[in-house]
Formats: C-alpha cells, structure tokens, sequence
C-alpha cells in the first residue's frame, strides 16, 4: 500500500507552459502588479484602477469567496495563499477545475453569463482584491491599456488552461500529467519572480489528484519514482526540480510514459 505523504503537501499556499503582505497595500507599492491589472498603466491610470478597487478580502482556509450560481459582480486578484475552483457533480462530487496563485486574477467566468459558473474556495489562508467588474468596464473607456491588459489576461490564461487540458484528455499517461502539473507550477513560479526550479506545493495529493484524474496514490507513486529518477528532490513543503529536460521529455517528447 502507498502511504500519502499529504503533511508534505499541505493546503498553504501556466504562457510558455512547458516547452520552448499587508491587507492595505496599495497597487502601485504591490510586488505582484506586474502580474496584475496595473502592469502597463502611468501612475495616474495606476491611480484610478486603486480608487475602484474594493478593501481586500481575508478569506480563512476552507472559506467560499463565492459560489456556483452567484451574481457576478468582480474580478478578483490573489494577494496571498490561494483559491481552488470547484463544481459540484449531479452526484455531489467535487471535480476540481483550477487553483489560483498570487498575482493571478480570476472569476472571469461569469462575465458572460452574468453569474459565476464555479466555486470559489480558499485552499489556504488567503486575501484577495475585489475588483468591480462594473468599475472595470467605466474605466476602460478611459484608459484603453486597461482593457488591451484584461484581454491580455484573459488570453493568458484560457491559452495555458488549453495547453494544459490537453495533457489531460483521456488515455494521456500519468506519468505525463504529473510531469505537466510541475512544468505549469514552475513557469508561474518565475512569472512571479521566484524561483522556477525550487516550488511550493500549494495544495494536497487529494487534490492534485482530483484535478488532473489521477488517483492520489498514483501521484505519490509517481514524485517518488521522479525522485528516484533524480527529477525532481522532494522536500517538506515544497518540490525542486533537478532536472527540466527529464520533466518536459514525457511532455514534448514522443515517448510519454506509463503511469
């Protein structure tokens, strides 16, 4: 039997995907506005996208932002900890479609229908920016950037959503899944100017698991035997990559693996 080694994963705290805090800050004094709305905008623009955007949220670990079927009515910006997306199965069980990190702005699903089409849950004790979408819009009619910078946001991620979807079809090797989780991690590590090689393990086995249709036991099996292939070295909180190439090959390359 495989032991889960989920203390080593703990519920704290994907572009190029793979081949080739204090509750007052202001936007313009954030590390993360670069990867953020104001990352583009003059000072004054900086200043009138802050003036909009609501008080920072604190969210407990384990607390809903919002739920399936709630009004959209903002974006929101991760300051710190992270946010698990979620939907409830006819049957009730989770199916667990993405995690946001710091510097990353979801909730864009609701733009459409007028109301978010998925759980918002916290994995992690977390704060949040509210931005009101209402005010997003107003604004963009003045500051053009600030439209062209969400659109770039929203390409971003539906383009690394896709790459990393299609290593998760159907019959795609664990072993390549896996590969392909760690690759995502590390490339939004550098995004955010931390290192790409040493990552934090934001959430549990379980739900690694759940996200990329992997029985956890098979996700433990498969770091251990990555370790064992000197890929990756595992540690407490956090997994560092020794080897890039040994993780893009069952990715990019023609063989993918078992698993």
């Amino acid at each position: 039997m495989v032991t889960l080694d989920d203390a080593d994963f703990p519920a704290s705290t994907d572009t190029d995907l793979i081949c080739s805090s204090a509750l007052d800050v202001e936007c313009l004094g954030c590390k993360l506005r670069l990867l953020c709305l104001p990352a583009g905008l003059t000072a004054d623009e900086v200043g009138k996208l802050e003036a909009s955007v609501e008080q920072s949220v604190s969210i407990a670990a384990g607390e809903s932002l919002y739920e399936a079927g709630d009004a959209f009515t903002s974006l929101y910006a991760v300051l710190r900890g992270g946010i698990k997306k979620y939907r409830l199965a006819p049957d009730g069980e989770i199916d667990i479609t993405g995690f946001h990190l710091p510097g990353e702005i979801f909730g864009y699903s609701g733009i459409d229908s007028g109301h978010y089409l998925e759980h918002a849950l916290a994995f992690a004790d977390s704060v949040v920016c509210e931005i009101p979408f209402e005010d997003i819009e107003a604004l963009s009619r003045d500051i053009p950037n600030l439209q062209r910078r969400l659109l770039h946001l929203m390409s971003q991620r539906i383009v690394e959503d896709h790459e990393l979807m299609c290593q998760l079809v159907d019959q795609t090797p664990s072993r390549k899944r896996i590969c392909a989780f760690l690759l995502g991690l590390s490339s939004r590590a550098a995004r955010r100017g931390e290192s790409s090689t040493r990552i934090e393990i934001p959430v549990t086995l379980v739900d690694i698991g759940n996200y990329l249709g992997v029985r956890p036991e098979t996700v433990s099996r498969l770091l251990t035997q990555l370790a064992a292939e000197g890929a990756i070295r595992r540690d407490k909180r956090s997994v560092t990559i020794l080897d890039m190439e040994k993780l893009r090959k069952p990715v990019c390359g023609a063989g993918a693996g078992t698993g």
